[in-house]
């Protein structure tokens, strides 16, 4: 009898240290929460089409650019992108998507001209700028949706 109990315990004391375990797990990779690790601030995210949906989701703010290696404007653009997401990370989450990459991902995120700087709050699109000259609003765009000087 005594046995038994014991063998109980050692089941229960595993299955929670296993939960454990997975939850550990999951904060940074995401394997259950979407399938995108949470991202960084202060780092840019790479954006795919299966992750978009999930990124959004994750990130009070997302501040994302749509680019392809075709676009000059947007190889400029995607050079700032690590000081940018340097500069707003108490703000903000830096996202990059390249459409030559992900060919689905222009459609899921509803872009139609690249270069396109996309900005999300609480997971859905509250402003975009689109073109070669997009970046020049980004900071207000920002501030806008922030809440805070540019």
């Amino acid at each position: 009898m005594k046995s038994d109990k014991s063998i109980l315990w050692i089941f229960g004391a595993l299955a929670a240290v296993l939960g454990i375990m997975f939850f550990a797990i999951d904060l940074p990779l995401g394997f259950f929460s979407g399938g995108a690790p949470k991202p960084v601030p202060g780092k840019v995210y790479q954006l795919t089409s299966e992750n978009l949906a999930a990124v959004r989701r994750q990130a009070p703010v997302m501040v994302a650019l749509f680019t392809s290696r075709g676009s000059n404007a947007g190889a400029r653009m995607s050079r700032g992108l690590a000081s940018l997401a340097d500069r707003i990370k108490d703000r903000a989450i830096v996202a990059v998507g390249n459409l030559d990459d992900e060919p689905g991902l222009g459609a899921k995120a509803g872009v139609k001209e690249l270069p396109a700087w996309v900005i999300y709050r609480d997971g859905a699109e509250v402003s975009r700028a689109t073109g070669e000259n997009a970046d020049i609003s980004l900071d207000r765009l920002i501030a806008e949706q922030t809440g805070t000087a540019p």
